[in-house]
């Protein structure tokens, strides 16, 4: 059974134009189609982890979900074992999507495809085919599994690759871990759901937009209405030398100066922790990682096409949380962090503006910060993206100058 996918990146497909100034970044990657493809390859399964998930939302021997890592559908499973895997779901035969639906159970029949009747183990290995009697006499059941993702786990977090050199993932994370145990704890959550949109930019311009501090009060009107400001922080660039992960730390307005403008402003209470201190993740390329109030969140960006990006939002409780909590944290973490929640309602708007013009010619321009050339940057500063595009230009096989953040 294989462990990873063959790779076959050679090279951008069509000489790309690179403005010489790490500020400034090429409309035209939002918009070719055939960079889009061979992206998917060159960063998704080149040597990056992918969050795929948390453990609590996979439980139970047998419990799994679907996502993709980029282009490649994959299924998130725990087997009768309890380990951990990530398998492509697509059956060994014919290539027929193996999985469909969100998430399941199969420790008692296993994943059958429709097609041929191919029936899989949790862990991927081959169970049985249908009327196998002319098969050719070399023909081995142990030949045939679905391929696997390497994986690797950090506070319940499962993090997928498709490439034989990714460092191990401590490694790979850097100081990101020390904000993620701030968040995760002992890493114990509870699963309490899930909600996709589809978001109709491409998944570079969602992914840069979080490590933007700039747009934060300008855009999301939730914010000016109940007066709720950042009042300080930071934005680490952990590990960007090499992949420029984010680390937003920020400090909100407190509950009781909040203007109450709602009939119920409970939605901000803040019951879990000693101030309204939160902490915003990327891990490059696609996870998010997040508490905000007394919501925990990942966030799963899914490319779907050029300018199509599938996002997940999934929240949690902590596991010995009260249940009076649970449901706190059940109400607040849509209402708030949610695709229309009252902190991200407008992004989905101003994002598709940007991917429609991005059809013109032209660069787009970071300039908040930039004056400074390495993090910490200030959390209202935008210059945390020009490393987003540091390392996704190294995968891409884009020149990075010298000395370049």
């Amino acid at each position: 059974m294989a462990s990873v996918l063959p790779r076959t990146v050679q090279g951008p497909p069509v000489p790309l134009r690179w403005p010489p100034e790490d500020n400034r970044i090429p409309r035209e990657i939002f918009t070719d189609p055939d960079l889009f493809r061979w992206e998917m390859d060159a960063v998704f399964t080149g040597p990056v982890w992918v969050l795929v998930g948390h453990e609590a939302e996979i439980p139970q021997p047998g419990d799994y979900k679907t996502l993709s890592v980029g282009a490649v559908p994959v299924i998130v499973v725990r087997g009768a074992d309890g380990q951990v895997r990530v398998l492509v779901n697509a059956c060994a035969h014919r290539g027929a999507r193996v999985v469909e639906g969100p998430r399941g159970n199969v420790l008692k029949g296993g994943f059958r495809c429709i097609y041929h009747m191919w029936t899989y183990a949790p862990d991927g290995s081959l169970l049985g085919v249908s009327l196998p009697d002319d098969f050719p006499v070399e023909f081995r059941k142990e030949d045939y599994g679905l391929p696997r993702a390497r994986v690797a786990l950090y506070k319940g977090l499962i993090f997928a690759s498709f490439h034989e050199q990714t460092p191990p993932l401590e490694e790979y994370l850097a100081e990101l871990t020390q904000g993620m145990d701030r968040v995760l704890g002992d890493g114990r959550l509870r699963y309490l759901g899930s909600i996709k949109v589809i978001f109709r930019t491409n998944w570079k311009l969602y992914v840069e937009n979080i490590y933007d501090g700039y747009h934060v009060t300008a855009l999301h009107t939730g914010f000016q209405v109940v007066r709720l400001r950042s009042h300080g922080g930071q934005r680490l660039v952990p590990n960007y030398e090499r992949n420029g992960h984010l680390w937003g730390q920020s400090r909100s307005t407190r509950r009781e100066e909040l203007q109450p403008v709602l009939r119920d402003m409970s939605l901000f209470d803040v019951r879990t922790k000693p101030t309204t201190d939160h902490n915003m993740m990327v891990v490059f390329p696609s996870g998010v990682v997040t508490d905000y109030f007394d919501t925990i969140q990942l966030r799963y960006v899914l490319p779907l096409a050029v300018d199509q990006t599938l996002i997940e939002f999934t929240f949690f409780a902590r596991a010995d949380d009260p249940e009076d909590v649970v449901r706190h944290r059940v109400r607040q973490g849509p209402a708030v962090l949610g695709p229309a929640g009252a902190i991200t309602l407008e992004d989905a708007a101003a994002l598709e503006r940007v991917q429609q013009s991005s059809v013109a010619r032209g660069d787009n321009v970071i300039l908040k910060g930039t004056p400074k050339r390495f993090p910490p940057y200030r959390h209202v500063d935008e210059a945390p993206i020009r490393h987003f595009y540091q390392a996704y230009r190294r995968l891409i096989g884009v020149p990075v100058e010298e000395g370049t953040p």
